[in-house]
């Protein structure tokens, strides 16, 4: 009854870090939806967003569905990738205004 389900802070010392989401009911990410890709480059911190591990404290189940792909050699970003960057997703970790 006590477990977190949500993932924790972490960095990845050795790998680029992709996630696909399947779906869009994802605890520990607000904004996240159907279709939606993160990149967490090797070395930058990430993890759920203020309040979402604390949010996931008793959770018996959750929906949520993704693909995480954890690479050894770092991605290269084509023009349509970076055309596509949603410039505000670094702000997402910061706690949300009242």
């Amino acid at each position: 009854p006590e477990a977190v389900p949500a993932p924790y802070a972490h960095s990845n010392v050795d790998s680029d870090e992709v996630l696909y989401y399947v779906n869009d009911k994802f605890g520990s990410r607000r904004g996240i939806e159907e279709g939606s890709i993160t990149l967490h480059p090797l070395g930058i911190p990430h993890g759920p967003q203020p309040g979402a591990t604390e949010a996931s404290i008793g959770a018996k189940r959750t929906e949520e569905l993704a693909v995480m792909v954890d690479t050894f050699h770092p991605f290269k970003l084509c023009q349509a990738a970076l055309g596509i960057e949603d410039g505000e997703y670094w702000k997402s970790w910061s706690a949300p205004k009242p």
